[in-house]
Order: structure tokens, then sequence, then C-alpha cells
């Protein structure tokens, strides 16, 4: 388990460091859908739910897929990876499924990214769900 963790746990870091290199609108726009979707996720504290969660940024995602994006560095896509990513992380503290400090380093890092989330929530969700 270790050594997937650590894996995946890098492959999260390596997206956000990305990420973190884009011009700061793209990165605003990122973090807000990130934060949004965070703010919503985190009001659930139950496994079944981050589940749910999950599987809906992982749907999301395949959306835009779909839809022709290319890049991991388009903004909707990074967002819902991210997103995916969090609930995986917190996902991995409750049952056991990641380690400790993989799961906490991306759940920091990513809430780090995306620490103004409340202010998402202020302009509305609607945006979210396009």
């Amino acid at each position: 388990m270790f050594f997937r963790s650590l894996f995946w746990e890098r492959t999260v870091l390596s997206l956000l460091e990305k990420v973190q290199r884009l011009p700061a609108n793209v990165q605003s726009e990122i973090a807000s859908r990130v934060g949004g979707y965070i703010d919503i996720a985190d009001a659930t504290r139950d496994e079944c739910s981050l589940e749910q969660f999950a599987t809906a940024a992982v749907k999301k995602r395949e959306k835009v897929i779909a839809q022709g994006v290319k890049s991991i560095l388009d903004e909707r896509w990074a967002a819902q990876a991210l997103a995916e990513a969090w609930c995986v992380a917190r996902l991995g503290l409750y049952n056991g499924s990641l380690s400790r400090h993989s799961a906490m380093a991306v759940i920091v890092a990513i809430e780090a990214f995306a620490p103004n989330r409340s202010a998402y929530l202020a302009k509305g969700s609607a945006r979210w769900s396009a």
C-alpha cells in the first residue's frame, strides 16, 4: 500500500505543480471550482457521500474529455481531477486505502491551493454544474 499511495500522491502533487505554473487568472478559476466542490463535499461527513462526490468528479472530467479537451491543464479538466483527488484522499483517511501521510499531503496541498473557498459559494455555484 505504501508505494501505491506514494505514487498516487506524487501524481496528484505533480498535476497541482503544473496548475500552479498557469497564468494567475486560470489558477484562480481552477481554485474557485475546486474550492466550491470541496465546500460542498466537506459538508458531508460519511464515506458513502464522499464516494458519490468522487464519482461525480470523475464523470464530469470524462464529460470534459468527451467534449474534446486534450490538455490536463485545461481548467475544466484540472478542477475535476483535483476535486476527485481531494475526495479520494479523504476516503483514504476514512477507510485506510491510502497511507495517512499521502492522504494528508494531498488534502493539505489542494486545500492550500483553494483557500478562499467561501468566496466562491457567495458568488453562487451555478457555474460548477455547467
